[in-house]
């Protein structure tokens, strides 16, 4: 059994509390990863069934900590411990909880725990009177739960129909709660046709309210708030409507079995099927039938517990109620304070009476559509035109081609009207054969040498400035390879020559041999120059694969800067600097990974070493003492890295290219110029960091490394 099949906490019953335990018991008998977060359930679900809210409330939230770690969704915990919350009137306590736990789940991309939270705040903020934000949290949790709890989805779409009513606007809330109704299908759910009913009675029409209560005392489902929680809400309406409409006799009974329910589910003023005004009934009740000692004791009843949950929307209907009854019975002093408390509450929630109100979260999402809607036109458009643009080119290549093919028959028929006139020649002139093959031949190998170079022209044409830096690079050793093969093509048939005269020279021989291994041993050096720059590309175009960790940045800054200033005297050892740390403390760790960092940071600091030994090698400054610098210090949400030399430093028309594939400042053949650009790819695409430069020509040059702390790191 898998902890997502068990029922909510605060519904559970006996035989349930004892299968959590079991499995409690089993996972621990198991030695399985879970069992921590079994054993914290059951303890809270014992001391829940104990009554002893406040330890059971820490063992819960501790339960769902453990649970996060594992990964596991557990919406209806989360969704359950709202209840708890407001049993015990920690409604300032849930809002936190629920805000932090909902950025935590955001970040992770867990929709069902988002969607929880989202239900546990919109019962807030309905607490505080913030009808906007509930509203909004109501519809975001909806829209969370659509794909993977339909049923739960429908049911909060009815729960903020009610709340559009409660706020004002009870047509918007009635298009919600038929929109529940009707996804919900031909199976009748209690849950929107409460809320249906509440609405009809806040406008007065009582015939469509009783239908509504009728039709949710029938129904088969009652949801999460359960058969008996949910008779005790819909007996009570139905009798608040009857006492709307004039008739105590019929509405007693059902308020005495409102009353019977209540006691024995220890029902609050406010559970999740909305709130519950027992108390606020009875002195209706009381008040039709002429009792106003009952009326007023039930008034003050109703008062005191709104204030106990901290619901501050029924707080300020009772102050009204309580206003309007000691003014019937001509007691101006309470009316008077009862009065002066519903303005200072009213104040204090700002409530604007109205029929135009809808939620924030509403006009973002029709924002959020009419913008996506107007991409997709603009990408629809630029699609149109990059279909258009290679139609073009398709074209541009297809005539290219044409004329290509006839260039290349042309050049082949006169190929061949040369040949026949050769071979008219070759019968009057024998002696002349041989020269006039050979220039035959080599002009056939220049027309497709010519080919060939046109046909790649037009291929690397399309392939940018990454390819054009590869071919600038690459161009050097192939050239120095093609001329040596020549030359040693030339000297084997040089060699095939001597060894095939009658007189044969063995000190020629010797040395067309010896010529020729000193062009294989230089095709062999020139290839693997070509092998490094080919190896240098696959680096800069490799993704990283290494673990990512908490990185300790002050203590990774100071390791490779000593190992990249012992490495730069192993190759000059008369090289010697001044180095200088500035590591701010208590620096937070990153997370990122350490070897991809490390290679930064030694490219960064090689970097320097090899620009101050340039300026100390110009040797027309006596006291220049080259110096070399790494700091470290915290920012908002950030660590900073700065590697600084007193060097050469680097010109302003060069700056905006350092990063970019093979370029270097440095000699031909030193560098290829891929160190500082795979730099700024390990630290901007695989760390989300920033790698920027600031220098001053012929005095100073820093690299400034910036990253993000552990919390606000991708993942």
């Amino acid at each position: 059994m898998h902890l997502a099949d068990v029922e909510p906490l605060l519904r559970t019953n006996s035989l349930l509390v004892d299968e959590i335990s079991e499995l409690a018991g089993l996972s621990a008998r198991l030695h399985r990863p879970e069992r921590r977060a079994y054993r914290l359930l059951a303890v809270g679900n014992q001391l829940l069934q104990r009554n002893a809210l406040i330890p059971a409330l820490d063992s819960l939230q501790a339960a769902i900590a453990a649970f996060d770690l594992l990964g596991r969704p557990i919406p209806w915990l989360l969704g359950d411990l709202r209840l708890l919350f407001n049993r015990l009137g920690y409604q300032e306590a849930k809002g936190v909880y629920y805000h932090t736990k909902l950025a935590e789940y955001r970040r992770r991309g867990a929709q069902e725990n988002m969607a929880a939270c989202c239900h546990g705040l919109a019962g807030y903020y309905m607490n505080k009177g913030d009808y906007n934000r509930a509203t909004g949290f109501y519809l975001q949790a909806s829209a969370l739960y659509r794909t993977v709890m339909r049923y739960q989805s429908y049911s909060l779409l009815a729960a903020a129909g009610s709340v559009y009513a409660e706020w004002g606007n009870p047509e918007r809330g009635l298009h919600y709660l038929r929109q529940a109704v009707a996804l919900l299908g031909p199976r009748i759910n209690a849950f929107p046709y409460l809320h249906l009913a509440r609405i009809e009675l806040r406008l007065h029409h009582y015939a469509a309210a009783l239908h509504a209560i009728t039709r949710c005392l029938a129904a088969r489902e009652w949801g999460g708030m359960g058969p008996a929680m949910g008779k005790a809400h819909a007996t009570l309406l139905k009798s608040a409507i009857l006492l709307a409409q004039g008739h105590p006799n019929q509405a007693r009974p059902l308020l005495q079995v409102a009353q019977h329910l209540a006691d024995s589910l220890r029902l609050g003023i406010y559970d999740q099927a909305g709130n519950f005004e027992l108390d606020a009934t009875w002195a209706r009740y009381y008040r039709l039938r002429g009792n106003d000692a009952q009326a007023e004791a039930h008034w003050l009843a109703a008062y005191q517990r709104a204030r106990q949950s901290n619901i501050k929307p029924l707080q300020l209907s009772y102050l009204h109620e309580l206003t309007r009854f000691y003014q019937q019975r001509r007691q101006p002093g309470r009316t008077a304070a009862y009065a002066v408390a519903a303005l200072g509450l009213a104040d204090t929630l700002r409530v604007a009476e109205g029929r135009l109100h809808v939620a924030q979260y509403e006009i973002e999402e029709a924002t959020r559509a009419q913008t996506a809607r107007i991409a997709t036109l603009r990408e629809r458009q630029q699609q149109d035109a990059a279909r258009a643009h290679r139609q073009q080119t398709v074209l541009a290549i297809v005539l290219s081609g044409l004329v290509l093919l006839l260039g290349l028959a042309a050049a082949l028929y006169a190929a061949f009207r040369r040949s026949q006139r050769l071979k008219r020649v070759v019968i009057r002139q024998k002696l002349d054969l041989q020269t006039q093959r050979d220039q035959l031949d080599h002009s056939l190998t220049e027309l497709q040498r010519t080919q060939a170079q046109l046909i790649q022209r037009e291929k690397m044409a399309s392939l940018g400035e990454l390819t054009a830096g590869v071919a600038h690079e690459i161009q050097n050793p192939l050239n120095f390879v093609n001329n040596f093969s020549e030359v040693s093509t030339e000297l084997l048939d040089e060699l095939d020559q001597a060894q095939h005269r009658p007189d044969r020279d063995p000190d020629l021989e010797e040395e067309l041999l010896d010529d020729l291994k000193q062009n294989l041993h230089k095709i062999n050096q020139h290839g693997q120059r070509a092998a490094g720059i080919v190896r240098g590309m696959l680096e800069h175009s490799r993704q990283t694969t290494g673990e990512r960790t908490a990185v300790a940045i002050n203590q990774l800054s100071n390791e490779y800067l000593h190992l990249a200033y012992r490495g730069w005297q192993a190759k000059n050892k008369a090289f010697a600097a001044t180095l200088h740390t500035d590591f701010a403390p208590d620096l937070p760790a990153v997370w990122g990974v350490e070897a991809d960092l490390g290679r930064v940071l030694v490219n960064l600091l090689t970097n320097a070493f090899h620009a101050v030994s340039l300026r100390q090698q110009q040797g027309n400054e006596p006291t220049y003492q080259p110096l070399v610098r790494v700091c470290t210090r915290q920012l908002e949400g950030q660590v900073e890295i700065r590697v600084s030399d007193n060097g050469v430093g680097i010109p302003a028309e060069l700056q905006t290219k350092i990063f970019q594939p093979f370029f270097t400042t440095k000699s031909v053949g030193e560098n290829i110029g891929l160190g500082l650009s795979l730099s700024y790819t390990i630290i901007t695409q695989g760390h989300g960091g920033t790698l920027t430069v600031e220098s001053e020509a012929g005095q100073e040059t820093t690299f400034i490394v910036r990253l993000p702390v552990i919390g606000s790191a991708p993942l």
